[in-house]
């Protein structure tokens, strides 16, 4: 199971039934504006890889409600530009790491051997107190 399987059991949501689901008895005015820009740039994003337009649009508002059933209601911080990409390469190297490919992630994303490790032990910390918690604050 992906870790990303593992977000959506945490949040109880059933992804097939996401997809499943019929929006379109919700009227258009009925969503927050930011909801449906959220929603236009996944469109396009999806429209970008290829996609069909009506299946864009359809992938794009099921990620957004899953999206918004996981974290709604909280206030987020979603970091841009060098961080954002620095986050997502970082969470792919932990995802795709095995002892076996340490060099070869090295190659592909122009880091070291080193940089992989420290990065790898990064993640299974954030990954490790995800799943159980932190039984003390820092310092204790």
């Amino acid at each position: 199971m992906s870790n990303q399987d593992d977000l959506l059991l945490d949040c109880h949501i059933d992804p097939k039934g996401l997809l499943d689901a019929n929006l379109d008895d919700v009227p258009a005015h009925r969503w927050a504006h930011g909801l449906v820009q959220l929603i236009e740039v996944q469109e396009a994003v999806f429209v970008r890889l290829g996609y069909p337009r009506d299946e864009a649009f359809v992938l794009a508002r099921s990620g957004v409600l899953a999206i918004a059933e996981f974290g709604g209601g909280r206030d987020w911080y979603l970091p841009r530009g060098d961080d954002l990409r620095i986050a997502l390469r970082d969470a792919e190297i932990w995802r795709r790491a095995t002892r076996r490919n340490i060099g070869a992630l090295a190659v592909e994303h122009g880091l070291t051997e080193r940089q992989i490790w420290r990065i790898c032990s990064q993640q299974r910390k954030l990954h490790v107190n995800k799943m159980q918690g932190r039984l003390f604050e820092d310092g204790e």
